[in-house]
């Protein structure tokens, strides 16, 4: 809670004055900030008011209450250092209804301020000047959503006449005197067919961006995003659009349809050339570990002296510092490229749905742990009971005292209580039966088949918990062992 300032002055006739002003209605209306506060500090020596403080929010929108100006005026009447805020016009507070209503009510009210616009002559320190500011608020709202409508109306409008819409022209375009029409300048125009030229002649993107930076630095910011905006931007073909409206422009085309019609299929060629590949191609992303360090294993481009396209030991690869078990991995050289070592895992899978005597095989392998474990469990659970037994009989007959088993009887509990959880855990996570996990390994070729890379990867994580890969050695963790 907030405590009041004991040695700031009494708020009797203390008053804030609140201006605000955007750049357009300084420009056309004349509410500069000069002229409010001439009229506000005349306003108030002609009827005595004290002005405790001048605060301005200069070029902020009323449309919200997030202006740095407004929240100083809110300390100030909840620390009650005024008992007044006078502003020049109802709308420099708030065009917002609901906005206006809440400082009236839960800010000005609430502590006792009272809030009096100058031109509008009222104060809500009456009944009535609070009933006017309601009014008042909410034609300030209503003629807040008509400027938004008749901007909406405007720009479709100019749309549908084929006029640019845009604050700024595109690359290839200038606009002419006066108005947001384009005109295409020839510098600009050529970097524009240049670009096409380029990817139409089968140049990569990210290429594009170097060689436009090297030759154009201070014409853009050249990017690979920025030449993919350009090559999608149907402005260059005379095309004019908003949200997602597109009609043919007034203005000169700079690339023929033909061209851009063949850049934007071969961008959305690729774009699916790149999915796929990071659907077949990345399959064991997220189960691979490194067999020597331990760390994960991520697809990498490799260069240098053997195939390309292999999954590689963050410890080796060194790409993500988190990720790192290691300075002195060892597993750099396996044998497998990407789609060896994923062609591998899915002949595995396979495997799993023809041939009931391998699966059984993998079963009776690994079950063996889990079973041993929960004997162990019993076989334990089972001398404990002995053990608290043998204390319990020894209190019945009074050959002991209770106080002297006391710690005893706790730890065996304690010890116990620990057993039965593990238990219990090995107990409910039963691996899935062979049936299921041929069901799993059918649905996964037919997903194979059918290009299905999310449905393949997905029975993939269902079916293997890991794989630990170290040089040309493959352990596969299935889930249902």
């Amino acid at each position: 809670m907030k405590k009041k300032n004991i040695n700031a002055p009494s708020p009797i006739d203390m008053v804030d004055l609140y201006i605000r002003v955007s750049t357009t209605e300084q420009a056309m209306e004349g509410y500069s900030v000069g002229e409010q506060e001439n009229r506000l500090r005349r306003f108030c020596e002609a009827l005595g008011y004290q002005i405790h403080k001048v605060i301005i929010d200069p070029g902020y929108s009323g449309a919200s209450l997030n202006r740095p100006g407004i929240k100083e005026v809110i300390h100030d009447v909840q620390d009650h250092l005024v008992n007044k805020v006078i502003v020049w016009k109802l709308d420099r507070l708030s065009r917002s209804q609901k906005d206006m209503l809440i400082m009236l009510e839960d800010i000005f009210l609430a502590n006792n301020c009272d809030f009096v616009s100058m031109l509008e002559s009222f104060d809500t320190s009456t009944a009535f000047g609070r009933a006017i500011v309601g009014i008042l608020a909410a034609f300030a709202q209503l003629e807040r959503e008509n400027i938004k409508e008749r901007t909406t109306m405007g720009r479709q409008a100019r749309l549908a006449k084929g006029h640019y819409n845009s604050s700024r022209p595109p690359l290839g375009y200038s606009f002419l005197p006066g108005c947001n029409d384009l005109k295409v300048d020839p510098y600009e125009a050529s970097i524009v067919r240049e670009i096409f030229s380029l990817f139409l002649s089968g140049t990569a993107i990210n290429t594009i961006a170097s060689t436009m930076q090297k030759k154009y630095p201070t014409v853009r910011s050249w990017k690979n995003t920025t030449i993919r905006r350009t090559l999608r931007n149907s402005v260059y073909i005379g095309k004019v659009s908003d949200v997602d409206i597109t009609r043919d422009g007034i203005h000169e085309a700079i690339i023929s349809d033909s061209d851009f019609n063949m850049a934007n299929a071969m961008l959305q060629h690729n774009l699916e050339i790149k999915k796929q590949s990071c659907r077949s191609h990345s399959l064991l992303t997220g189960l691979l570990y490194c067999g020597d360090c331990g760390a994960r294993m991520q697809p990498r481009t490799i260069s240098k002296g053997y195939p390309l396209r292999r999954y590689v030991c963050y410890s080796v690869s060194r790409t993500n510092k988190a990720m790192i078990k290691s300075d002195h991995c060892t597993n750099r050289l396996h044998p497998y490229t990407l789609e060896e070592l994923d062609n591998i895992i899915i002949s595995e899978i396979k495997k799993l749905a023809v041939d009931e005597k391998y699966l059984k095989s993998i079963i009776q392998e690994d079950a063996a742990p889990i079973i041993n474990e929960a004997e162990l469990c019993q076989d334990r659970l089972a001398e404990l009971d002995k053990q608290t037994d043998k204390l319990l009989n020894l209190y019945q007959i009074g050959a002991v005292d209770l106080s002297q088993i006391q710690d005893r009887l706790t730890s065996l509990k304690q010890e116990r209580n620990a057993l039965t959880q593990t238990l219990n855990k090995v107990s409910t996570e039963m691996p899935m039966n062979i049936q299921q996990i041929q069901d799993y390994a059918t649905a996964f070729q037919e997903a194979l088949a059918k290009n299905d890379y999310d449905q393949v990867n997905n029975i993939i994580h269902i079916l293997i918990d890991k794989i630990v890969v170290l040089n040309e050695d493959i352990e596969i963790h299935w889930t249902f062992c």
